[in-house]
């Protein structure tokens, strides 16, 4: 018997959850391995684990060939071009190490993040000398190597659905990309992707069997205006409820999921995307850099998510580093004991 195929594989995991958990490519196709489950539900409808800037997990200052993201330090500069400032100019002692440490906001390859089962990718886009790169202040990789990553995996997993978000992470040498830039960018994507990305048209309506359907596996989300335009990349101001601004300290991140959630329960459900950042995010503008040494628990908030009744509204849930695959592992007990507490009511 294959016990990957339908729910009977997902079980098995939800009942050892550790010993699932011991393979990097265990939820590779937790879509796939659940259509029978999933094929009626939309993606709003379902618990989506995410990464915070996906791109940075390999940045080393030992390696002596850091490269900044110059757009970063352009006025407006980005948050973390802000914390390097404060750095440089406070006379606390905070050492690069923990500006490394922060930086690098996972631990995992893309690829890897893929097949741990994140289906909501964050990235951070920088234009240098002409060549696409990410970036989280520092150059992380290129631009090829980490769509590349994507495309094998759905190359291997074609019933996997993942979402980028590009929000307005796109910096070029002298600060923001501009209107021709943007469509060369765009230009570069659809070359990139080809007929794997979904257009936009009636994307309420969607659910993930309709999306199987077809051979559209990644949904492409902006803010940016320009971008937005274009009726492959969805427009993060149309699909997404207003998100939460994400906290440093565990403890707000925990008053944070719970105000969240008392938000959502109050206001009449809009068929839109809910995102809940429980990342560790610094504010330059409010937050002590001493902070930056502290370690976090973010694993007190998964376990206060599984806390919670299965029918509480969540949605694109976004963590970062070691913390992505406790996310992941109650998201698909999520997904699974929703359908399970339906079935159990009719």
């Amino acid at each position: 018997m294959n016990l990957k195929n339908g729910i009977l594989f997902t079980s098995i995991c939800l009942i050892n959850i550790v010993a699932c958990s011991s393979s990097n490519t265990v939820n590779e196709s937790w879509m796939a391995d659940n259509k029978k489950v999933l094929a009626n539900k939309k993606l709003t409808d379902i618990v989506i684990p995410g990464s915070h800037y996906s791109n940075a997990y390999d940045i080393d200052n030992s390696k002596n060939n850091l490269i900044v993201c110059s757009g970063e330090t352009h006025n407006p500069l980005s948050d973390a071009a802000q914390i390097e400032k404060l750095i440089e100019s406070n006379s606390q002692q905070i050492s690069n190490t923990d500006f490394i440490n922060y930086l690098n906001t996972q631990t995992n390859s893309v690829r890897s993040q893929l097949n741990n089962g994140v289906r909501y990718l964050e990235f951070k886009v920088c234009i240098q000398s002409a060549n696409y790169y990410t970036s989280n202040y520092y150059l992380t990789d290129t631009l090829d190597n980490t769509i590349n990553q994507i495309s094998e995996f759905i190359n291997s997993n074609n019933g996997e659905i993942i979402l980028i978000d590009l929000d307005n992470n796109i910096y070029t040498d002298y600060g923001t990309l501009t209107n021709n830039g943007i469509n060369i960018f765009h230009n570069y994507l659809q070359t990139k992707f080809g007929s794997y990305l979904m257009p936009k048209k009636d994307w309420q309506k969607l659910t993930l069997g309709d999306i199987w359907a077809t051979k559209h596996r990644i949904i492409l989300i902006s803010s940016n205006p320009i971008l937005t335009k274009y009726y492959d990349v969805w427009d993060k101001n149309e699909i997404l409820n207003l998100s939460p601004t994400p906290e440093y300290n565990t403890i707000k991140k925990l008053t944070l999921v719970q105000q969240t959630l008392d938000n959502e329960s109050s206001t009449p459900q809009n068929g839109k995307f809910n995102l809940l950042p429980i990342y560790s995010e610094f504010n330059p503008e409010r937050d002590s850099l001493n902070q930056l040494k502290t370690p976090v628990n973010d694993h007190l908030i998964i376990d206060y998510l599984r806390s919670l009744p299965l029918n509480t509204p969540l949605n694109i849930i976004v963590t970062d580093k070691k913390y992505n695959r406790l996310l992941v592992d109650y998201s698909l007990q999520k997904n699974l004991g929703i359908t399970k507490l339906a079935n159990e009511s009719q």
